[in-house]
């Protein structure tokens, strides 16, 4: 059963959890299967370098089939 509550429908979400990123261990991946599983997920890019963040972000993006991060 969906809880509806004021960050549910802020964020179209069915259940009320939302997961912090874990910076530079939770790349776009994990951002991206978090997300499909209706929990949008930031990519944990804080301490990463612009090479793998383009390629964390791009991944998330390739991959997330709902919306991620804070889209």
């Amino acid at each position: 059963m969906a809880i509806r509550t004021a960050l549910t429908a802020a964020l179209g979400l069915e259940y009320p959890i939302v997961l912090a990123p874990m910076g530079s261990v939770s790349g776009g991946r994990l951002a991206a299967v978090v997300s499909n599983a209706d929990q949008p997920q930031p990519a944990g890019v804080g301490y990463g370098d612009p090479d793998w963040l383009r390629e964390q972000l791009s991944s998330a993006q390739a991959k997330a089939t709902r919306p991620w991060g804070w889209d």
